[in-house]
């Protein structure tokens, strides 16, 4: 290939500064990207939630609840919470059948049957609620007294307190699968 005179040769000039920075803003994109994702990790799976204390089905002081988690037992604690939490659900599906018979006045019969079954529930989970709570409240006094036999009474008691609530819930479970499958309750 020839050159003509009136076409200087074609060099190839590198742009250090140009280079430099594309570089610059990749390296900072990537690291962007990286934070972030970081970020939404650590908010979404290794963040704690914090500690429930409050029940909103029972009145108990948080320092019983807080106890219940810190030195009882975390599954006594966790049904605990699940019981409450389950009662609460009971609570706003019974106010959501009434407006539905108030609606629909000449289906009460289908109404006032689910209200009654989940009536009798609700009661049977609040009164082994009541039960459990009042045990380690009187638990937790005694722990605030006379640390060790509030250890000893810590130890002979979790085990039946955490049974008696998960078999609440258990024999439950049919009526709570049911409200739960339903998209219309509420839950």
């Amino acid at each position: 290939m020839t050159h003509h005179a009136s076409h200087p040769p074609c060099h190839q000039v590198n742009n250090s500064n140009g280079s430099a920075a594309g570089i610059l803003i990749a390296l900072v994109l990537v690291l962007a990207l990286a934070g972030g994702g970081g970020f939404w990790a650590y908010t979404n799976y290794f963040k704690k939630k914090p500690l429930q204390t409050k029940l909103s089905s029972h009145k108990v002081k948080e320092e019983v609840v807080r106890f219940t988690n810190d030195y009882v037992s975390r599954a006594l604690y966790h049904n605990l919470i699940t019981i409450d939490d389950i009662v609460s659900m009971m609570n706003k599906e019974l106010k959501r059948l009434k407006r539905l018979g108030s609606k629909f006045p000449n289906q009460s019969s289908i109404i006032n049957t689910q209200t009654k079954e989940l009536n009798t529930a609700r009661d049977k989970l609040s009164r082994a609620m009541s039960e459990v709570t009042a045990a380690l409240e009187k638990m937790y006094v005694i722990w605030m007294v006379d640390r060790a036999r509030g250890i000893s009474e810590i130890n002979a008691q979790k085990g039946t307190l955490t049974r008696q609530l998960a078999d609440a819930i258990r024999n439950e479970s049919v009526l709570i699968g049911r409200i739960r499958s339903n998209p219309e309750a509420a839950s």
